[in-house]
């Protein structure tokens, strides 16, 4: 990986990661409400981290 594209992935890395902390801040409001809703979006959170994850470079741990 280039230096322009672990650049690339540390930035989508670091914006997936603060999505995901508001996704799970969402779903936090959705508790008393309504379970669906919850759970999808914490779902959704950790789908956001999987991603984070599969884009690190090889050589980051």
């Amino acid at each position: 990986m280039s230096a322009t594209d672990k650049q690339l992935a540390g930035n989508q890395r670091r914006t997936l990661r603060a999505m995901r902390e508001r996704l799970l801040r969402m779903a936090d409001e959705w508790e008393e409400l309504d379970e669906y809703a919850r759970t999808q979006l914490t779902e959704l959170a950790d789908k956001a981290e999987e991603v984070a994850i599969a884009i690190t470079p090889e050589d980051q741990p």
